[in-house]
């Protein structure tokens, strides 16, 4: 830049500070528009930078991948991605597009110091290979070796920076110190840096993955979930291939059914780590995405009509300006630097409003959003803030300037600008405010159409019927002694119950192997008759629960026919059993209560099994899954029993919360050296399972809400700047003798007339845009017909609201006070 264009930047800036100081109401509203907007969109930018975008903190991060495998037609649980020992062996034989692949896991474990009573803390599993393939290195000591990962093997513990200091006060002697996990002794041998957090930023310590080997036991499938790193030069699709032909030549027993469902040739997957990390949350916040850019565009179109009137007011100025020699282009120059200082102005407002917004998000964000702690204000999102400022301001006031730079010199220096005819500025001015309004009310249903339709997704998915009420339930988990025997597990069971069932205020209490919103879910097959599953017999796979007499009645569990369980069944000599909807749809023909299934395992024989009741089937991992076929067995009957973890469901009278201290304190007088990992109400973990839902319709119904807005606030500025700029006109249809209510229906019909172009432009952009959120809607459609007709209801209600003013301003001229100005 030349010191003379310098000179004319400067004098262009400085003239620009001058004529927003003759105008600053404009200056305000376009200052807070262009903030709102351009705060709220580096806001979002921040959290898609940080989720999305951000790379992942290990050294050549775009080489760790996550891999898992399906068998196209079949199924896992709850949708889980696993990886199968049996893939595993046979890949891990000389890849040659992985450098290698590794088990991992997040768990709650219970651990014993020597200085405390047992508590539940993270903990990572994970194969000696994971730390390898993370380029990790300890800070103190080693990580794991390969052969400490097999069974028999010394158990070892490696602990995080956060737990070696808290815990241990950053001891240099640490290692070879012991503390229990599990209720087993575990020698530390090494600390990790601060820096890794895997599988998440939670986890305190690890200890090694025993994957089964395939040549050991044969007849057995296990699956975890594992990460690989690519060779460099790899990529994904390629380590697909050689997964996929990997897996192919190992023979899949019934075993493996059972954990991916029947389907076709195994297929293996593989994908970018960090893009697997938010593969849940990435399509929400897309549509977040575009939800502000809307809204921003919205309010640049805003700004361009108010800076479009201010420049028709200042035509006289301008056309003297180009009188004594000034130039279009320098007259385009001058007005987009007030419109980039004002731009740039509200950018630093907003900057300031996107880091409170950032700060706050922890508060209001779902508790399972990924990479929460990697969202913040840096450099890259003040370089965005900038640029959005700066194109924002050029994208509110290129038009205008244009406009304004080509003012008929000889009519504007008369003071021809405001016309009689109510030409506004001319017809060009007035088509062009006309056009950025009709734009504005577009995107501003296209806003609402997608709001509608996330909005009544959710409704659809809190109204499903998930087979039990969680209201006024209180669940708790309790880790069993390790090792316990089955009978000291059932008279712990015997024990607590009895003392919740007397407890004041419990209506029911009951405890299972696993409970609605439980990571944890228990699957088996076996074989029914030819008389029940059809014409031959047919090996099922189901959903198992162990549960006890007040387990269904607690959970409220719904009885479509025959009985729940009673005490008396434990003692019965055929074993009752409970299955739900899905199972009888499935498996059984014909009628289902009272069916005797035979002995269901080896080990029954020669006991046989009766259908007692039909449950309605419950969503134990959410409402948005897939009904599986489920069966319960009783407690303690015969040979099967609760082992590990107990499920404690308690309906209460009143409110579960406060009872909290009760349940626990009588669960420990059961058996103290049982341990309490959480006591909360089922109310709130339904919540959480659709915390991120709720989130993204909260969002998104909040731009759309300040779309409309932004929209009412243009159509009232634009209504208003045409009546006083028609006020002539009007006095003079007043006076041949136009009512008031004619004058006023004259602003209105104009105001409806934009608004409705602006309907029909969003309806046909939200019906070809919104199939693109298919995904993200439950039991809706795209193109739901409710959501298409409110939408335009709104949208005109709010311009007639919007109007009104203006129309009765129109209708309250005086047209003898109006002809004598």
């Amino acid at each position: 830049m030349s010191w003379r264009q310098y000179a004319e930047f400067m004098q262009d800036l400085h003239y620009a500070w001058v004529s927003l100081r003759r105008s600053p109401g404009l200056a305000i509203t376009v200052l807070l528009t262009f903030a709102l907007g351009v705060g709220t969109t580096t806001a979002v930018f921040s959290v898609v930078h940080g989720i999305l975008l951000r790379p992942l903190t290990y050294p050549d991060p775009g080489q760790l991948v996550r891999v898992w495998e399906e068998h196209p037609g079949g199924s896992t649980l709850a949708g889980q991605r696993w990886l199968s020992n049996r893939t595993f062996a046979a890949w891990s034989t000389n890849p040659a597009t992985i450098e290698g692949a590794g088990a991992f896991a997040s768990r709650e474990l219970t651990v014993a110091f020597e200085d405390g009573e047992p508590l539940r803390a993270p903990g990572a599993p994970v194969s000696p290979v994971v730390f390898r393939l993370l380029r990790a290195t300890p800070s103190l000591g080693r990580f794991f070796e390969d052969a400490e990962a097999r069974p028999g093997a010394n158990r070892v513990v490696v602990l995080s920076d956060r737990l070696w200091r808290d815990r241990f006060a950053a001891a240099p002697d640490v290692l070879g110190r012991t503390f229990a996990i599990d209720g087993e002794a575990h020698t530390i041998v090494g600390v990790a840096r601060a820096s890794l957090e895997f599988p998440d930023r939670r986890v305190l310590f690890w200890i090694p993955n025993v994957i089964p080997d395939v040549a050991a036991e044969p007849a057995r499938t296990a699956v975890f979930s594992a990460i690989a790193r690519l060779r460099p030069g790899v990529t994904p699709a390629q380590a697909e291939a050689e997964g996929t032909a990997a897996a192919r030549s190992m023979p899949r027993p019934q075993s493996t059914d059972l954990m991916f469902g029947k389907g076709g040739p195994v297929v293996v997957h593989v994908r970018p780590l960090a893009a697997d990390m938010t593969t849940t949350v990435r399509p929400a916040l897309l549509v977040v995405t575009a939800a502000v850019v809307l809204l921003l565009l919205i309010g640049c179109a805003n700004i361009a009509n108010l800076l479009l009137s201010r420049g028709i007011a200042r035509e006289r100025e301008l056309a003297i300006r180009v009188a004594i020699g000034a130039s279009r282009a320098r007259l385009v120059r001058q007005l987009l630097t007030e419109s980039a200082a004002l731009s740039l102005a509200g950018g630093a407002i907003g900057l300031v409003l996107a880091a409170l917004l950032v700060r706050t998000l922890p508060a209001f964000a779902p508790a399972r959003l990924p990479r929460l702690e990697d969202v913040r204000v840096d450099w890259i999102v003040m370089g965005f803030s900038v640029a959005s400022s700066l194109i924002a301001g050029l994208a509110a006031g290129v038009a205008p300037a244009l406009r304004a730079s080509r003012p008929e010199v000889y009519q504007a220096v008369r003071g021809g600008g405001a016309g009689t005819g109510g030409a506004a500025g001319g017809p060009q001015a007035r088509h062009l405010r006309s056009a950025l309004l009709v734009i504005e009310a577009g995107l501003a249903v296209l806003l609402v159409v997608g709001a509608g339709l996330l909005a009544r997704s959710f409704t659809r998915l809190v109204a499903v019927d998930a087979g039990y009420t969680a209201d006024r339930v209180l669940t708790a988990r309790v880790q069993l002694p390790r090792q316990a025997p089955p009978e000291q597990t059932a008279q712990f069971i015997e024990s607590a119950l009895d003392r919740l069932r007397r407890l004041p205020g419990v209506a029911a209490a009951g405890a299972g192997s696993m409970m609605p919103m439980n990571s944890m879910t228990a699957i088996t097959t076996f074989t029914l008759p030819a008389p029940v599953a059809g014409t031959k017999p047919s090996t099922v796979r189901a959903v198992t629960y162990t549960i006890t007499p007040g387990y269904a009645e607690a959970l409220s569990l719904r009885l479509h026919e025959g009985r729940f369980f009673a005490p008396d069944d434990r003692r019965a000599g055929v074993r009752p059993v409970l299955v739900n909807r899905e199972f009888v749809q499935r498996h059984i023909n014909g009628r289902a209560v009272g069916r005797r299934l035979g002995p269901l395992y080896d080990s029954d024989k020669p006991r046989d099994t009766e259908i007692v009741g039909i449950v309605g089937n419950v969503l134990k991992d959410g409402n948005d899954r897939a009904a599986e076929p489920e069966i319960y067995f009783v407690q303690a009957h015969a040979n099967r029993g609760i082992v590990g973890f107990v499920n404690l469901v308690v309906r209460t009278t009143g409110d579960p919360a406060a009872l909290a201290d009760d349940v626990r304190a009588l669960v420990r007088e059961a058996d103290g050296r049982v341990v309490v990992e959480r006591i909360e109400p089922l109310a709130s973990l339904v919540r959480a399972s659709v915390e991120q839902p709720r989130f993204g319709v909260t969002v998104v119904t909040t731009f759309a809400a300040l779309a409309l807005v932004l929209a009412a606030i243009g159509l009232y500025g634009v209504m208003s700047y045409n009546v006083s700029q028609r006020r002539k006109e009007l006095g003079i249809r007043s006076a041949l003798g136009a009512s008031r209510a004619a004058l006023a229906r004259l602003v209105l019909r104009e105001a409806l007339s934009l608004s409705v172009a602006g309907v029909a432009l969003g309806l046909v952009s939200a019906a070809l845009l919104t199939r693109l959120i298919q995904s993200l809607l439950f039991g809706v459609s795209s193109l739901d017909p409710l959501t298409y007709a409110t939408a335009p209801a709104i949208l005109l209600a709010v311009a007639l609201s919007a109007g009104l003013i203006p129309a009765s301003r129109a209708a309250r001229t005086d047209p003898a006070r109006v002809l004598n100005d």
